[in-house]
């Protein structure tokens, strides 16, 4: 009897720790892996490598620690038909990253 509730046990054991989540803290469906506050707002990742042209006008403010992305790097702003959209410059590959409010 013991020995059927060892096992028992063990699969039980087994089975929790096969539930659990090792990707807990990534991003889940929707929620964004990078965001820039700015002017009280938040701007969700939207997507890379856009075409800019001469359209960016700096917003003079640089990310910082309260940004889901590195900091220090310059933001630009563009006044589109969506709305109000964010850049910055990815500092490894130069590719623009495009920010939007959800």
């Amino acid at each position: 009897m013991k020995s059927k509730l060892a096992i028992f046990n063990i699969v039980l054991l087994f089975l929790i720790g096969c539930s659990n989540n090792s990707t807990q803290n990534t991003p889940k469906g929707d929620d964004p892996a990078s965001w820039i506050n700015f002017e009280g707002k938040k701007y969700d990742f939207y997507k890379t490598n856009v075409s800019i042209g001469d359209s960016l006008v700096s917003t003079n403010e640089q990310t910082d620690s309260d940004d889901g992305t590195e900091s220090g790097l310059e933001i630009f702003k563009v006044d589109n038909d969506n709305g109000l959209s964010l850049f910055i410059q990815d500092p490894i590959n130069r590719e623009w990253v495009e920010y939007r409010i959800k």
